[in-house]
């Protein structure tokens, strides 16, 4: 997949969409058309302290009461193909519908953040000199100022290089029971920067760093949710949708 193809090409719905072009045949049951309403509003998160400069949209589900299992069969089989390694069902769903139509996704467990006034609060800022950051695989990296963080937006504690990999900080585990999924768009020149420099190349980081549509956040996240409430049981408690400066709906195989 060459890089002015790579915004949505990276995906199966991305290459469905090159073959239905290239062969004339009209691409069925395609997953970006069908409209998706999420006025269904969290009230136990709040999207705070966003930079629109590095984050275009942010948009988050919470789920309450899932039981974080081991994947059905189907889905290790499936994931195992493209060479993915099953983690659990909250993770492989995440990685299931980013391979699935292009837009990467990312699992907090919300009971590792801090609620004030019975809200949790994600934010997105640029890192500062000197802070660091242990990543899900145990890694600390040294982070240089400018690098962009997910962050616990009551503490300022960073949960995650943005666009590029979680924290530890906010892991899920086999006790985990409440989440919020991440669906969001992230600057692509910070993207490919930060992981050129910490040498962190990702499934996500390639993604973003091709400019992926903002317009997937919401799409992506209704598959996510519809999965992972099928797999892990658990209850939507409502959606966060942040996107101050919405864009002209065009992107090539998506309108």
């Amino acid at each position: 997949v060459l890089p002015d193809r790579a915004c949505y090409a990276l995906s199966h719905r991305g290459i469905a969409h090159e073959l239905s072009v290239i062969l004339d045949r009209p691409l069925k049951n395609d997953p970006l058309r069908e409209l998706y309403d999420i006025s269904y509003r969290s009230k136990a998160l709040a999207i705070s302290d966003v930079d629109a400069r590095l984050c275009p949209r942010y948009s988050a589900a919470v789920i309450k009461n899932v039981r974080v299992m081991p994947s059905p069969e189907w889905l290790v089989r499936r994931l195992e193909a493209i060479g993915q390694r099953s983690i659990n069902s909250v993770v492989d769903a995440t990685n299931f519908v980013m391979f699935n139509i292009g837009q990467p996704l990312h699992a907090f467990d919300a009971g590792k953040l801090t609620m004030r006034d019975g809200k949790w609060a994600i934010g997105v800022r640029a890192a500062h000199e000197g802070e660091e950051i242990v990543t899900l695989d145990g890694e600390t990296h040294d982070l240089e100022e400018g690098m962009t963080l997910i962050t616990d937006a009551h503490t300022g504690l960073a949960i995650g290089i943005a666009g590029i990999k979680g924290g530890r900080a906010a892991e899920i585990t086999e006790a985990t029971t409440d989440i919020i999924i991440e669906s969001a768009n992230f600057n692509p020149v910070r993207t490919r920067k930060t992981s050129q420099k910490l040498g962190l190349r990702t499934d996500a980081s390639v993604r973003f760093e091709n400019r992926v549509a903002p317009e997937l956040t919401v799409l992506a996240l209704r598959d996510a949710v519809a999965l992972i409430t099928e797999l892990a049981n658990g209850e939507l408690e409502g959606y966060a949708d942040r996107y101050p400066r919405p864009r002209r709906p065009y992107m090539a195989g998506l309108t």
